[in-house]
């Protein structure tokens, strides 16, 4: 039995070689949920604090822009015995469209009057077959063009005698819910700018939405444009709770209701979040253009709430030296959970300069496991007293901008803006002669490499977001691994330990990501030791149409999966919102380790260009018909380059991002393994 032990052992080491010599794929283990990841000690420079990228966003400089009005559609029934539902809605601008997305719609008919025609029913055939999704998630529609039509009021039926969409519409007139949307879209540069009022979305919390409309040739290409004031005639906000209780509001420019000024063009509405859970709102705003021609915008948006955990102490915070380099801060608070999850903690660290100032020493934090004895809470930050040394300073010390934030949607369970540090004695390396920064001032120390013996190094090619399938052509790839987590939603945090499970197979990997996956790798490389780190190469993480500022997606895509009731859920880390949230936590040098590329549709200077006709309706042009190219980028990481003719996913009008072989064979050349 030990000679084949033996001689097993002989064959796999045989098998290895043969891999890395021949370019072969390694052996694709299973992926496998592992204990929890060692967390890194994270440390950034003052250069971090004082640039603001690691401050919390302001929710107004992430609003969704829309030039579209998503319609809800609930048939009754008639006297004769159909089911029907009809609408007036206000439309400006050129090259009109309407699109509808129902379960049923093969089974319904459509009649539109436009500005002083008659009524007239909408021939299937003439109606392009469109889909609207992010990967393996997908809704399915049809889409009519009007060219040439008049702006104004338009009148849309739908009738129905189909058996299972009176079913379907019966169903939802019970949960007072809709049996399809309708989609109207033009070229208006009139369009609807529309913002969370906070980031607290806590349970019990007071949380707003502000609107208002702008003119899109005169606004930049993302940020918060200016709102134009007397052109909206009403605004009205719908929320559906976590329970399913749908929440009508009228939308006030007062001032009073996150609104901002009385009379500047915003308007707003509050409203209390009694639950924790997803919620879903949608904001109508009717109005008249600057010449006089009435519009309707409507804007999709998706949130979580979630339960308050934690209130922090304002008690001077005790450092405790661990040994001759780090130092031990302990935040106390107040458990209002029990047991607190996992969180992540961060803070300024400040100290006294040679003039008696206050100066910035480095920004610490990462993910913490909080220390509970009944409600008491203590979380633990470590320092490395080498940035004292190098920032030149002395006690007295203070935190500045302390929060704690939930793991996995990064939302603020408790902020405070100063606290006071004791120490007694400051480790020896405050004293020390630093002259440079070194990974394990930013990192913490590195654990020693795993004593067993994995596979060798690889690239590990990471699909997206609910993906189905493996995104990446492997043909064109060498020495690499394939990560598989289909048809799943994960967040940030919860697809980056994945990785790292996976990777635990291989004595080192780099990343080759597409999508989500991107950003989940820039999470595991930030807060937890991995194979990335004992990697070598020229480039450490590769990413192709990763949403790093989000997508506008993703809260259309959450009332239409509400009445699909098919796909993987809504995502909070792909909002603007829960993207900024989430980049508040990643420092420069993190940062500094991705090659990014972007991609959008070919250009005809004499066609309408898209990837995604349906996704059109909803995002800013250049897009790869999920991403915008805009939020697409990553400040601080290197940019190699934006490509025409590519377009998210298969299934588009240009081939896929992930198919370009040119780029591929770039990537594996350079990628870490």
């Amino acid at each position: 039995m030990l000679k084949n032990r033996h001689f097993f052992i002989v064959l796999v080491i045989l098998f290895s070689l043969l891999v890395a010599a021949t370019g072969m794929a390694a052996p694709q283990p299973q992926l496998e949920v592992d204990q929890a990841p060692a967390s890194k000690q994270i440390a950034a420079p003052p250069a971090d604090i004082r640039d603001g990228r690691l401050h919390l966003p302001d929710p107004s400089q992430l609003g969704v822009r829309s030039h579209s009005a998503m319609i809800p559609v609930t048939l009754t029934p008639t006297a004769v015995g159909e089911w029907a539902w009809s609408g007036e809605f206000a439309l400006d601008g050129d090259n009109i469209s309407l699109a509808l997305f129902a379960p049923n719609a093969q089974n319904w008919r459509l009649a539109v009057q436009s500005p002083g025609d008659r009524m007239r029913s909408l021939d299937r055939a003439a109606g392009q077959s469109v889909s609207l999704g992010i990967e393996g998630v997908s809704y399915a529609g049809e889409r009519y063009a009007f060219a040439g039509y008049k702006a104004g009021v338009w009148t849309v039926q739908i009738t129905s005698a189909s058996a299972a969409a009176a079913s379907a519409a019966a169903d939802a007139s019970a949960a007072d819910a809709t049996a399809g949307y309708l989609v109207l879209s033009s070229d208006s540069p009139y369009q609807l700018y529309t913002h969370l009022s906070t980031h607290s979305l806590l349970a019990g919390n007071e949380i707003g939405l502000a609107t208002y409309a702008y003119d899109a040739n005169l606004a930049a290409e993302n940020g918060a444009p200016a709102p134009l004031v007397e052109i909206i005639g009403s605004a009205t906000l719908v929320v559906q709770t976590a329970t399913g209780q749908k929440i009508e509001l009228a939308m006030v420019d007062d001032g009073r209701h996150a609104d901002g000024a009385a009379g500047d063009g915003v308007f707003g509405a509050t409203f209390t979040a009694a639950t924790a859970g997803d919620y879903t709102a949608q904001v109508t705003v009717t109005g008249a253009s600057t010449d006089g021609t009435p519009f309707t915008r409507t804007s999709e948006h998706t949130f979580p709430v979630i339960a308050p955990a934690l209130q922090l102490s304002n008690r001077t915070v005790s450092a405790t030296a661990l040994d001759d380099t780090r130092l031990q801060l302990n935040l106390r608070g107040t458990a209002l959970n029990d047991p607190l999850p996992n969180l992540t903690a961060f803070a300024e660290v400040w100290g006294t300069n040679a003039q008696g100032e206050m100066a910035p020493v480095a920004w610490i934090g990462g993910v913490t496991t909080p220390h509970q004895q009944g409600s008491s809470v203590t979380l633990p930050l470590i320092l490395d007293a080498r940035w004292i040394a190098l920032a030149g300073v002395q006690a007295p010390f203070e935190l500045r901008n302390v929060r704690v934030q939930d793991l996995d949607t990064a939302i603020p369970l408790a902020q405070t803006a100063r606290l006071g540090v004791y120490a007694r004695q400051l480790p020896a390396a405050a004293r020390a002669t630093i002259t440079e920064i070194t990974d394990d001032m930013l990192m913490g120390p590195m654990p020693d490499a795993p004593a067993r013996a994995p596979e060798a190094g690889v690239v590990m090619l990471i699909h997206g977001y609910c993906s189905g399938a493996n995104t990446w052509p492997t043909s064109h790839f060498s020495n690499y691994a394939v990560f598989s987590d289909l048809n799943q939603n994960r967040t940030h945090d919860q697809f980056a330990q994945l990785i790292r499970n996976y990777g635990n197979n291989f004595s080192s990997f780099g990343a080759i990501a597409h999508s989500q996956g991107g950003a989940a790798s820039l999470h595991l490389y930030t807060y937890y030791w991995s194979g990335l780190d004992y990697s070598s190469g020229a480039r450490l993480i590769q990413s192709v149409g990763t949403p790093y500022q989000g997508t506008a997606l993703a809260g259309n895509l959450a009332l239409l999966g509400e009445i699909f009731g098919v796909g993987c859920g809504t995502n909070w880390n792909l909002t603007y919102d829960g993207a900024a949230l989430w980049l508040s936590g990643i420092p420069s040098w993190a940062r500094s380790r991705i090659y990014y590329h972007t991609t959008s549709f070919t250009d005809r200077w004499w066609a309408y260009d898209y990837c995604n006709i349906a996704s059109d309706l909803f995002l800013s042009d250049p897009d790869d018909g999920v991403i915008e190219r805009w939020a697409g980028q990553l400040s601080g990481a290197s940019n190699l380059g934006h490509k025409t003719g590519w377009c998210h996913t298969s299934g588009m009008r240009d081939p896929a991002q992930t198919s370009d072989s040119s780029r591929n064979s770039n990537m594996n050349t350079y990628a870490n393994r």
